[in-house]
């Protein structure tokens, strides 16, 4: 049995006895869980981070069958108290599966130390494409939730007048029918604090808001999880008050019948649109592949009960709801993957709206003998410097969730290597400025292209180990970077060269980073410690041996 092998075996035992320390009552035990794990969401302008083990935790709870309608214990404090030993659990058994699945794709090396004891570290002392990826995702998440801090701050500091008016409202989301918020000003209020967060996560998934998948359009699932948000938002200020729980559960028809109220539709479609946001035994084991990432919205609790979570709803919503589209409607989804194209653009678009450059509207289709050779999906023109822009856009989604969508990931991106090689033939056949020519033109008649730059974009990661090496007559970078690069005044239209500056960043091998992680994993006698170099192992041991 190999180091790796054995380590997955020890991994699955942990898991074994983990379900087994389970108390009594599947309600009781949901509860708890959730209400520890929002002690880690602060409801305030912060993005609560989510635990690593925090999807595993609600996995192990959700598969265990036997005990659906079983009674929880009576002492709610041991209930807690086993909750948050259960997260610790969870969380090292979460870190450790994260290193072994590094281990498996060989950007770890992995020995044994002892009967039980283990040791690891990089095989390249850059980051690892899921630590670039991770690193580029949050840079981006807090970049875009700055944008909304005045708004924000602005609502937050109306809050107090919101909270004496609370005492007017109906019961939220008890059983039966009733009103959610008899006062208007309170509804409205905590709407638009539902809205404001919503529009924090914007970098959480890249469809338009009138794409159509699973019944509902985007926008429409934006608005969903704004009320959903300002109802969970509410309830912590009304049950704060009078010293209640938080969270307690929703009566899902009642929650369904709001949100046909509230948007004046159907309740049976409402009803279809709001089961993308819930967790249940059924797609558990799907979501949990994330550890850290996506956790989600509500957690079905029993038949026709639901637990709002304050982390899934206020962290990373559109993770799992996009995920959760994916897998109910994987191929409504994928058909509907080309209108990100169209998205990406107009993000590009907005970082060059200075008169200096000229865009094209739509993607641009090179042919050769009257057949499609490939196509641009951006072309930016610098009249200034008559330098031209073009751009390989990779729409793909975030945080692959086994290594062989990681690795169908790699292979759609570096596809790109054979659309650089067409465009660059085409532009020494033909000549770049019959490029400007097909967007625009006015500009082709008055300048003339003297330098092309070539891009390749990958709106989530770009840096991949394995697989094809990418062609360096291009520039290859994700989303994030780019914005990294643009925050600092790269593309200021002062600039001399633009363009050629942002070509000249994402080439830069400087702005990699540097695998410095260090770190011990326990899970019950089991210890795997992660060094940032085999040097680092061999100190290490050095100075354990005694002189």
């Amino acid at each position: 049995m190999t180091p790796l092998e054995y380590c997955h075996r020890v991994l699955a035992e942990a898991g074994t006895q983990l379900a087994a320390t389970l108390p009594p009552g599947r309600a009781g035990r949901l509860l708890a869980l959730s209400r520890v794990g929002d002690m880690m969401a602060p409801i305030g302008d912060s993005v609560p981070a989510v635990r690593p083990g925090w999807n595993l935790a609600l996995r192990v709870c959700l598969e265990r069958e036997d005990d659906e309608d079983s009674e929880p214990p009576a002492d709610s404090t041991a209930l807690a108290a086993w909750a948050e030993r259960f997260f610790a659990d969870c969380d090292q058994i979460a870190l450790a599966q994260l290193a072994l699945a590094q281990c498996e794709l060989g950007r770890l090396q992995l020995q044994q130390r002892g009967p039980r004891t283990f040791v690891a570290w990089p095989t390249s002392r850059r980051l690892s494409p899921e630590q670039r990826e991770r690193a580029d995702f949050d840079w981006w998440s807090a970049h875009t939730a700055r944008h909304s801090v005045p708004q924000l701050a602005a609502l937050l500091a109306e809050r107090p007048e919101m909270r004496p008016l609370l005492g007017h409202t109906g019961p939220l989301f008890s059983d039966g029918a009733g009103p959610v918020m008899s006062d208007p000003s309170v509804e409205r209020y905590y709407r638009r604090l539902g809205q404001v967060h919503v529009a924090r996560f914007a970098c959480q998934h890249s469809y338009p808001a009138d794409a159509a998948i699973g019944g509902e359009t985007l926008g429409r699932y934006a608005e969903i999880l704004a009320l959903l948000i300002g109802w969970l938002l509410c309830e912590h200020d009304r049950r704060a008050a009078d010293g209640g729980p938080v969270p307690s559960p929703w009566n899902e028809p009642t929650v369904i019948s709001a949100l046909a109220e509230a948007f004046n539709a159907d309740q049976l479609v409402i009803g279809r649109a709001l089961q993308h946001f819930i967790l249940d035994r059924d797609n558990t084991a799907y979501h949990s592949a994330l550890p850290g990432r996506g956790a989600p919205p509500l957690i079905r609790l029993r038949a026709g009960q639901v637990i709002p979570s304050a982390v899934g709803l206020l962290s990373e919503p559109l993770i799992f709801l996009a995920r959760e589209l994916r897998r109910r409607h994987a191929e409504e989804y994928h058909n509907n993957a080309r209108l990100r194209e169209d998205v990406f653009r107009q993000d590009l678009y907005r970082l060059v709206s200075d008169k200096r450059f000229v865009v094209s509207p739509r993607s641009v289709q090179l042919r050769r003998s009257g057949k499609p050779r490939t196509d641009i999906d951006a072309l930016v023109f610098d009249r200034k410097m008559g330098a031209l822009g073009v751009f390989e856009l990779k729409a793909q989604d975030p945080f692959a969730g086994s290594v062989e969508e990681r690795q169908r990931q790699r292979d759609n991106f570096f596809h790109a290597n054979r659309q650089v090689s067409a465009i660059l033939e085409w532009v020494q056949r033909s000549g770049p400025d019959d490029l400007v020519l097909r967007f625009d033109e006015r500009t082709a008649r008055r300048f003339h292209v003297q330098k092309v730059y070539v891009f390749v974009l990958g709106r989530y990661l770009a840096h991949f180990s394995g697989g094809p090496e990418p062609d360096r007559r291009a520039a290859w970078g994700s989303w994030p970077q780019v914005l990294q690069i643009v925050e600092d005044g790269s593309l200021n239209s002062g600039r001399r060269d633009p363009l050629g500056t942002l070509f000249a960043r994402l080439r830069d091998p400087s702005s990699a980073g540097s695998n410095a992680d260090r770190r011990t994993i326990m899970v019950g006698d089991f210890r795997l410690q992660i060094f940032p170099s085999f040097a680092a192992v061999r100190a290490e041991e050095d100075r354990a041996v005694p002189p």
